[in-house]
């Protein structure tokens, strides 16, 4: 007789499934709240257990100078020359602009300039001054001009494997009258729908803690999580962290992020954030997103003082933390999506196993930021 708790046609053997079940969809619905990184973001296939994040800076905007500037030079040294290009105007620490007059030396830093551009004063700068580039300027008529080529830097990003094996004997499978929460009809459904829930919860704290390890170091490779990933804007000890103020926020998220080009609109907040919203005097308001297809609301929340950014509670980030994403930018990549796996039956144990298999995708690490380490709120 063919067991009742498998699928498709069956072996004469009888214990082998023939169909997996793909649960995700699912599975993104049931957890919308509690992991709404994984849940959330967009999916794409990944075909390969590594694959490459991408970076793309736009050029900075800021220099650092090298050596002292006399009223009598001509030219100027800064730590990094790559930026810049023949007509680019800077503004020097004293506030005088010059104009850049020849292709730089980026071997050795060294520009030529013109001085006193703009109609500005002639002045002496200090080595280690900031200067500021303000834009090009060209003729129009100019011919084999080099230009700035910021080439993408990319870091390997590994496909974890998660899974979740699930087995029920025979004799509590058998027993009548077993209390399950309501829509499970056996114990197996419970120890499933259990499982299932550890799956995901893998799946989400891995993508924001996950380290990363290459697969030929264990065989079992690691995703590197947000926390990783991101670097430019990541805040471990943030400024007032004794107390943390609505300002404070916005510093190292927001304008953290935008100061590197990026355009974030969703903010995820540990639980604690909700008690500094309230601290800050900040009136949350919740945003009608719908409901999941199992009829819960989905949780995305709104303060004013976020220029509408989508404020979104993630329970599974470790207290004290938010990460602020260019969401457009954020993706998980999958090879397998959450499914049932059957085993079928050994003995007298009914057994199968949730798998998925992936990494979340992070572009141009500097248009997000990370801040950790806040101890208290404070209005003040």
């Amino acid at each position: 007789m063919a067991n009742a708790y498998l699928q498709g046609i069956q072996t004469v053997l009888e214990n082998q499934a023939q169909i997996v079940n793909d649960i995700h969809v699912a599975a993104i619905n049931w957890f919308v709240n509690r992991c709404p990184l994984v849940t959330r973001v967009p999916r794409l296939p990944c075909g390969s257990t590594t694959f490459t994040l991408v970076n793309r800076g736009f050029r900075p905007r800021t220099a650092t100078l090298a050596a002292a500037v006399a009223t009598t030079d001509t030219q100027i040294t800064v730590v990094d020359a790559s930026p810049f290009m023949n007509g680019d105007v800077l503004q020097l620490g004293s506030g005088e602009r010059v104009e850049i007059i020849a292709d730089p030396n980026v071997a050795t830093g060294v520009i030529q300039v013109r001085r006193g551009a703009e109609g500005t004063t002639i002045a002496v700068d200090t080595s280690g001054d900031v200067i500021q580039l303000i834009g090009n300027s060209r003729t129009g008529a100019e011919i084999n001009q080099n230009g700035v080529a910021l080439s993408p830097i990319g870091s390997p990003q590994y496909c974890q494997t998660w899974q979740h094996p699930v087995q029920v004997g025979g004799s509590l499978q058998s027993t009548f009258g077993y209390q399950t929460p309501p829509g499970f009809k056996s114990p197996l459904d419970d120890c499933k729908m259990e499982a299932l829930q550890n799956l995901m919860d893998d799946m989400e704290v891995s993508s924001y803690y996950g380290i990363g390890e290459d697969p030929s170091i264990s065989g079992r490779p690691k995703q590197k999580g947000l926390r990783t990933i991101i670097q430019s804007n990541r805040t471990l000890a943030p400024v007032n962290a004794a107390a943390y103020k609505a300002t404070d926020l916005i510093r190292d998220t927001l304008q953290a992020c935008r100061a590197h080009g990026g355009d974030p609109d969703v903010l995820l907040v540990s639980s604690e954030f909700m008690v500094g919203l309230a601290t800050w005097g900040q009136a949350v308001q919740r945003v009608d997103a719908g409901m999941n297809v199992f009829g819960t609301p989905i949780d995305v929340f709104e303060a004013p003082f976020l220029g509408g950014v989508s404020l979104i509670e993630a329970p599974l980030l470790r207290p004290y933390t938010a990460i602020c994403l260019t969401s457009a930018e954020v993706r998980l990549r999958t090879k397998r999506n959450e499914f049932w796996n059957p085993r079928g039956v050994r003995g007298d144990a009914i057994e199968g196993e949730w798998i998925a298999e992936g990494a979340i995708e992070l572009m141009n690490e500097s248009h997000h930021a990370w801040v950790e380490g806040i101890t208290m709120f404070s209005a003040v």
